[in-house]
């Protein structure tokens, strides 16, 4: 029996991103009812591209990952939409620069930083049970092997090494290193740019299926399980047989009492609830820098900035003394590493788009007026110029800022286990299911992963509805 006054309809999609949006298309290809509920003013989620004076930027998602196994990117391969290329692999050799200068590829840190990460993955293996940081356990690396390594490539190792922040979206002082290797299945195509996937995705909803700024509060089953009611901010009341719930893990870890929060009546089942106690979520951030003309070098597409090594670290090492951590309420130029995409050399552009990791992310898209400044040391070190011009525009992410993303995907700590939360999500609550790049294993943090779970989860419905299973389960 429905609730009176509410909107009724036979599935509710919470969030319009990319998994909302693919479960929305699959049951509209299968002429299931729904409506989906977006808190913000506009649709894509994570998936945001901007527009500056010299073109246009993804500040969200920038590439199909792992295009080995990417049935998005497949897709779109199969389409044409007369517009030019879709994607671009920005693959060539990286230049890697640190607060001196050039690096010279003679110090062989490619070939260290993957033995350590090998080491990582062997220290875990020995003992499945435990967790440690990975800065700790490069640590313990470089304190076994300093007598094979030389002073410099011991300083410059866990420069290098940090790198991979910029995968995560954390520093390696919180990251899991059970967690932080990558398996990477294939290329990486830098999307040009996701709103093209963006727009053939939404140019497909009727515009009555979706509903803009309407943030919901609480998600109730009723009826032994058989219907689940949505209660929005503004007070309009939804009712279906199925729900699917896709906004962030993120989102779903605000306390309560916490604008933002959503009740869940009742209790998710403990799985779920102790998934989100543990999981973490990163911020991997951009600040694009744009000016009149390229003063810098257009020998390579990326362009690594090393951060520099602790004071002290050498010798703590050398000494078998505690390594001194990275420290400071406010981040330090050269304190963490950062890359920067060189569109002067990709698309003939004088921008340069930069990524940053938590808390340099935190901090600068708090302090948008901080970024330049941040930025122009290294800047000027890549360029080899000390008189540099200042960017005639300048753009910051807004992740950790945004009260609906509060970040950017999911990352790991010590002790998380991802394995857990995704069986959580993926066996759901009944009808009410999850769909988002938190709840699958395969593309966990990336834009197929998400696009997947949304399909995965319409598909679950579909099956449901045409068995005539009605979502009862007291759990």
């Amino acid at each position: 029996m429905s609730t009176p006054g509410a909107v009724s309809t036979d599935v509710i999609i919470i969030g319009g991103g990319i998994a909302g949006l693919k479960a929305a298309l699959t049951l509209q290809d299968n002429d299931i009812p729904y409506i989906l509920l977006e808190a913000q003013d506009r649709l894509g989620g994570r998936l945001k591209t901007v527009k500056g004076q010299n073109g246009k930027y993804d500040i969200g998602a920038s590439w199909f990952h792992e295009t080995l196994n990417n049935a998005l990117f497949d897709e779109e391969n199969t389409l044409d939409d007369g517009k030019g290329p879709k994607w671009f692999y920005d693959d060539a050799p990286i230049r890697v620069i640190d607060q001196h200068g050039e690096v010279s590829p003679m110090l062989k840190l490619g070939s260290i930083s993957n033995e350590i990460v090998r080491y990582v993955e062997m220290e875990c293996y020995k003992n499945l049970d435990t967790d440690m940081s990975f800065h700790d356990t490069m640590v313990q690396y470089l304190t076994e092997r300093k007598h094979l390594l030389s002073d410099e490539q011991i300083s410059r190792a866990i420069e290098y090494v940090r790198s991979l922040e910029l995968w995560h979206g954390v520093d390696v002082q919180r990251l899991s290193a059970k967690y932080s290797p990558i398996d990477h299945e294939g290329r990486d195509a830098l999307a040009l740019n996701y709103d093209r996937v963006l727009a053939r995705h939404v140019n497909r909803l009727d515009n009555s299926s979706f509903k803009l700024s309407t943030p919901i509060t609480s998600i109730e089953r009723l009826n032994h399980g058989r219907n689940v009611r949505v209660t929005a901010k503004n007070g309009t009341l939804y009712e279906a047989k199925y729900c699917i719930v896709t906004v962030p893990q993120s989102v779903l870890q605000i306390p309560q009492g916490e604008t933002g929060h959503i009740s869940f009546t009742p209790s998710l089942p403990k799985p779920i609830r102790d998934s989100l106690k543990t999981m973490h979520f990163g911020a991997l951030g951009k600040v694009i820098l744009e000016f009149d003309e390229t003063f810098w070098p257009t020998d390579h597409e990326r362009v690594l900035a090393l951060a520099s090594a602790p004071k002290g670290f050498l010798e703590a090492i050398k000494n078998g003394t505690e390594v001194p951590k990275i420290s400071g309420s406010v981040p330090q130029t050269w304190q963490y590493p950062i890359l920067a995409l060189n569109f002067a050399t990709s698309f003939s552009k004088p921008s340069l788009v930069v990524l940053t990791q938590s808390p340099v992310t935190d901090f600068l898209e708090a302090n948008t007026d901080k970024a330049w400044p941040y930025l122009k040391p290294i800047i000027q070190t890549m360029a080899k110029k000390t008189e540099i011009p200042t960017p005639s525009n300048v753009i910051v992410s807004d992740w950790t800022q945004n009260e609906f993303q509060r970040g950017s995907y999911t990352a790991c700590y010590p002790g998380d286990d991802p394995a857990a939360c995704v069986i959580a999500f993926e066996s759901g609550f009944g009808n009410v299911r999850f769909a988002g790049e938190h709840t699958v294993l395969e593309g966990a943090g990336c834009v197929h992963g998400a696009w997947n779970s949304g399909k995965r989860e319409a598909n679950y419905i579909i099956e449901h509805i045409k068995t005539g299973y009605t979502g009862l389960n007291f759990g």
